[in-house]
């Protein structure tokens, strides 16, 4: 997750990390640390973190030396987007309370939100291994997993959240991440169903769902929580594309193709939306809108046979044989039945060996 996940979490569209950050320190605090208020409460602290934090400067000043001071205000530094200083925070804390593994989850956490998971994962197994029993530090441990694609620990990580709190929606939903991700469609569904039903104001199993029975043209289902999820984010670039196939199947295509701009206004890295706006516009005569938009999807679609016959096509037609000459040969690589491909690269072959005839100018 980038950091602006945390900058929107402050506009009211809560995404899966920070959903995350929330949930630590309802619960987080270790048996000794329960009567002490070692942590800010960020589900209690949500409506003046100004206050909060002027607070926390104010004890800071008049204690400078207690590790659990600056784990709170790294919290709550965490909550305003504010990762560098949050970060400083949070290493002030574990120097200060080196045993106190509640502080390691903190630095963990803030590492987690800076893109750092290589980072916060031993920090975090740290914090396991010093006795800290959370389920929110497990449910931690289960996304960093899932982002190494180490799903049987991931899927551990799930259980022993759950084992702790059997409500908890957050074991849930990425009990159902790591289900799709490993291809168990079924589980998927049961699990995201599971974290609505706690939550049903939780955006992110709502949108995950719909991916799911959209994946499986299943759109009639997917519909209610596209629509749904919307209502939670409607900024969301990914509901924005899932809005905009349900259009494109309901043959909407302009529709279609204003949602999926929007998609990608929000996060250029959606490769389906621009996969599906580059299909769109070679349909309308626009081939280079479309080689802008099927370079932007290569990533996750130039193995695709149709993929590389449009940009081959697209690229001809702005007179970039060259590059059209390339696709289609690769396109008769993956797929040797691919006949007119053929014709083509001969086509092309002849145009590029073909002698320039430079006409001559000279006056006498």
């Amino acid at each position: 997750m980038k950091a602006g996940v945390f900058f929107r979490l402050l506009r009211g569209r809560l995404t899966s990390a920070f959903w995350l950050m929330l949930l630590v320190f309802g619960n987080a605090c270790s048996p000794e640390e329960s009567n002490r208020e070692q942590m800010v409460n960020l589900k209690v602290i949500k409506d003046d973190p100004e206050a909060q934090l002027a607070n926390l400067n104010n004890a800071i000043e008049r204690s400078k030396k207690d590790g659990s001071l600056y784990g709170r205000r790294a919290m709550v530094l965490l909550r305003k987007g504010e990762l560098e200083k949050a970060l400083a925070d949070a290493n002030q804390a574990v120097q200060l309370s080196r045993d106190n593994p509640a502080n390691l989850f903190v630095k963990a956490q803030v590492l987690r939100a800076m893109q750092k998971p290589e980072q916060a994962l031993p920090l975090a197994l740290q914090a396991e291994r010093n006795s800290y029993q959370s389920s929110s530090l497990y449910v931690l441990l289960s996304e960093l997993y899932l982002q190494k694609q180490d799903f049987e620990q991931a899927r551990e990580y799930v259980r022993k959240a759950l084992q702790l709190s059997p409500a908890d929606e957050y074991a849930f939903y990425y009990q159902g991440r790591i289900a799709a991700a490993s291809g168990d469609t079924a589980q998927a569904i049961k699990s995201y169903k599971f974290a609505i039903e706690h939550a049903p104001e939780f955006m992110e199993p709502k949108r995950e769902l719909a991916g799911v029975l959209l994946h499986h043209h299943d759109y009639e289902r997917a519909l209610p929580y596209v629509e749904a999820a919307r209502q939670l984010a409607p900024r969301d670039g990914q509901i924005l594309y899932f809005k905009g196939v349900l259009a494109q199947v309901a043959q909407k295509t302009d529709s279609a193709f204003q949602l999926f701009s929007q998609a990608v206004a929000v996060s250029d890295t959606l490769q389906q939306a621009h996969y599906r706006m580059g299909l769109i516009l070679y349909g309308r005569g626009d081939n280079e809108g479309a080689i802008e938009h099927l370079v932007k999807a290569a990533g996750a679609f130039r193995n695709l046979p149709r993929y590389m016959a449009v940009l081959a096509s697209a690229y001809e037609r702005t007179g970039q044989s060259l590059m059209a000459l390339e696709q289609y040969q690769r396109l008769v690589a993956l797929d040797p039945t691919y006949t007119y491909a053929y014709q083509r690269i001969s086509y092309l072959k002849y145009r590029l060996q073909r002698p320039v005839v430079v006409k001559d100018t000279t006056e006498f």
